[in-house]
Parts: structure tokens; sequence; C-alpha cells
């Protein structure tokens, strides 16, 4: 896991890839360690958001103003997301690697980000008894509702950077649902910020258990009725089930907090810290000691403390560099309600103060082929300043690498008008976009007119 999060930290800049389960090894991770796909098809399992549906341009149903979604995977194409480089992952007759499991277990299922997108929700759906696994994965194999669901309802997303962008790696502890023999996980990540979503299917073999023929129903609709910097109130609906319920186990970031009696249907955590995030989930347990699956897993992030200052801006990147300007970003400070201005530093000193409510800077008129390091704290409504963002480095282009026009490049978010030289050539971004692959390279003829136009 070290090595992970090493790899993250490393990153300055957005890349083509975005993630993967790795424990247990998703189908994708074990493909990957098969050499029967690349790093890049690992990390870009994505197609479009809400599965199971099947059609785009839906709104989210807990937060309209995210993106909406783009159109799901198909049936068949559902292990890939419908991606070309992974459709290996779509072939039901390989031997894929089966994690050995039981009914009832609670497993965690870890994620590892090469970019944190701002994240909705994750949801974990399974297969239903008696699916055929002799043929490709469909809709109509899974059962139509996610069995766990993590999700944050935090909305507009622009206005909650930090907290919406995930934890790297992600773990969720999750408990199984009553199976046996052969059955699929599926885990969807989908983002906020974007209309897409990114697929990891994880083979099982449920071997024989000794749960109970009867479990408790999981408690249902978790949420928050107070959050503040030192304590959050959690409250929920009661379970039920054959035999009396006793008990709920509230648990925290994967581990067991406290047990209460049945007869609370709320807690508070009164262990917090300030500005930090928080996971929880509640089960039922009955009078015979079976327990309930979880019910809905919500995230949390305290406020800040009456004497805490704000959290460091984090990821500090650079999103593209002329012969004489550097496009800054960074991940908002905690709590960004409270944050009054960002500051950037050059070399040391202060350049720029801009609103709290960015996290982005041009910094222009700088001198070709030079090398610049920036860094940026956050000032909040009481005049605390921050701890500093990490370091950047950057370096300028020279002045004959096309003038004040950057070369095109992969890994760079370009907008709308962005004028970049690419092979000996001026060419003008006619859209959005994420520059994921060579294949939107601005001469590619598929590209032409549709994110690129020739200026030559």
């Amino acid at each position: 896991m070290a090595q992970y999060q090493s790899d993250f930290d490393d990153q300055l800049s957005p890349t083509p890839y975005h993630g993967h389960v790795y424990d247990p090894g998703s189908r994708a991770w074990n493909a990957r360690q098969m050499g029967l796909i690349d790093e890049g098809a690992l990390n870009q399992c994505e197609g479009g958001k809400f599965f199971p549906e099947t059609q785009g341009g839906l709104s989210d149903k807990v937060a309209p103003n995210d993106v909406p979604n783009a159109v799901p995977p198909a049936d068949g194409k559902i292990a890939s997301a419908g991606q070309e480089a992974g459709r290996v992952l779509d072939d039901p007759t390989k031997n894929w690697p089966r994690k050995q499991v039981a009914s009832g277990d609670a497993i965690d299922i870890s994620w590892f980000f090469t970019a944190a997108h701002l994240t909705r929700r994750w949801n974990y759906f399974i297969t239903k008894p008696g699916w055929d696994s002799t043929r490709p994965l469909s809709r109509d194999q899974f059962e139509a509702k996610p069995f766990t669901q993590v999700e944050s309802t935090l909305d507009p997303f622009w206005q909650h950077n930090a907290a919406l962008k995930p934890a790297n790696p992600t773990k969720h502890s999750i408990r199984l649902p009553e199976r046996s023999g052969y059955h699929v996980l599926l885990g969807v990540w989908e983002v906020a910020d974007t209309g897409n979503a990114f697929y990891q299917v994880i083979d099982l073999d449920f071997v024989k258990s000794d749960i109970p023929d009867h479990l408790p129903t999981p408690p249902g609709n978790l949420r928050t009725e107070t959050v503040t910097g030192k304590s959050v109130k959690l409250a929920w609906n009661a379970s039920s089930g054959a035999s009396p319920i006793t008990t709920y186990r509230i648990t925290r970031n994967g581990i067991t907090t406290i047990d209460v009696a049945a007869s609370l249907l709320t807690w508070t955590d009164e262990s917090v810290e300030p500005n930090t995030r928080y996971t929880y989930f509640v089960s039922a347990i009955d009078e015979n000691g079976a327990e309930s699956a979880p019910g809905n897993t919500i995230m949390v992030t305290t406020l800040g403390g009456e004497d805490t200052p704000p959290t460091a801006p984090g990821n500090l990147h650079s999103m593209g560099e002329t012969a004489t300007s550097v496009s800054l970003m960074w991940g908002a400070s905690l709590p960004e309600a409270a944050i009054a201005s960002y500051i950037i530093y050059r070399e040391g000193k202060e350049v720029q103060r801009v609103s709290g409510s960015s996290q982005t800077w041009n910094d222009t008129g700088l001198t070709p082929d030079t090398r610049y390091r920036y860094f940026v704290a956050a000032l909040d409504s009481h005049n605390r300043l921050s701890v500093p963002s990490n370091v950047l480095t950057i370096q300028t282009k020279s002045q004959d690498s096309g003038g004040n026009y950057p070369t095109w490049k992969l890994n760079e978010a370009y907008k709308k008008g962005d004028i970049v030289t690419y092979k000996g050539k001026l060419w003008k971004c006619v859209q959005d976009h994420p520059s994921y692959t060579e294949t939107w390279a601005p001469d590619v003829p598929e590209i032409k007119d549709i994110l690129w136009s020739s200026l030559a």
C-alpha cells in the first residue's frame, strides 16, 4: 500500500487513467498481472454512470448540479465498461481468479486512484442466485439495486472540492449477502464532475457458511442530524427480523466503534477531529447474535474547530505552461465555507491573492525556459493562515518551441480556445476536454473539427 500512496503523491498533473480495485484483486487487476491488458486498460474501465440505467443525459437524483450521465456500458461490455482496450475482461470463458468468501463475510474493497475525481458515490452490485456464468455480464444477471452504497449528498460539487475528493487509497468495509458458489461483485465509482463512472468486477467463490437462515434487515436511511468540529450526530431507521433486534452496531472508517441498544436510533460520535473525513455504517444484531448486512454508508467531513486553522491546499499542480505563463490549480482547504482567500507564492514571495471560492490562477509575464517554484496557503475569515501546500516546480517553455503556445501533450486538461502547437502547426481547442489518449491528438482525422481546428 505504501507504494500505491507514493505513486499517487508523485503525480502533479491530470493523468489519462483513473483507478481500479486492487484488494481483493479485481478482474482488471488480475488481467494486468496475467499480461492480458496494459496499465491504461487497468485504470480506464470507464463508462457512463447510473448503472443499471441504459440511457445518457440523466441528472443525479440527490445532486442535480452534477454533470449528467453519459451512456452506460452496454450489456456484454460491463466488465470493460465498453473500452476496447479491455474487451478481454468481458470474456466469460477465461478462468478468472476468484476470491474465496462466505455469505455474511465483511470484506474490505480497496480502490487506488491515479486521478481522484470529485466523487458522488460508490455502488456495489452482485449477481443474482442462479445467474448464468457462461454468458458475458448483463444487467439481468445482477440485482437491480446495490447491496451496499457509499454516498455523499454535498451539492453543488464545485463548492465541496476537498470533501468530495476521495482519500487515496480508499477502503470500504462491506458485508456480503447470502450466496453460494461462483458470483460476481460489481463496484461502480460514480464521479460528480463528469458524466462517467469506473467499473470494476471482482470474481468471488462463496463457500458454505454457518450464518443463520434469517438475518435482520439492514438499518435504513443512515443520515447526519448535526455536524460540528467536535461531534457527529447520526440517525437511522429501525431494522426488523424474525427475532427481536437487541443492538445496533456503528462502524466508523471500517472499525467497529460502539454497540447501542435497539431502543436508540441515534448516536453522537464525540471522538472526531476538526476538518476530518469519516465514513459510517450501521448494522443490526438480533437476540441470537445474527448480524444484518450494513445499511447505507455515508461520508461526513467535520467542521473546523474554533481555534483550528484551515487545512493546507492539496495537490498543487500545473494545468499547462507556455513560454511566459503557467496555469496553476489546487484542491480546496477545509472548512471551505470559511476560506476568505488563497495566497499564491512564487520563489517564497507572495505574488497574488484570489477568492476563497477559486482554486486556479494564471501567472503571466514569466521568462521563457526558466524554472519557478510555487506553493499556496489558505487564509480563513478569522485571518488564520494554513500551512503551505506542496511545493510545485515547473519550467516555462523555450521561446523557439512554438512562441507563446505550448506543444500539445498527453495528460492535459484543455479548455475551449486554447492554442497549441503540434507537428509544426497551430491548433485551437474547439471544446473542453482532457487529453487522455494519443487518439485525441489534434491531427487525428476523427478528432479534427470536433476537439481541435487547424489554424495553419
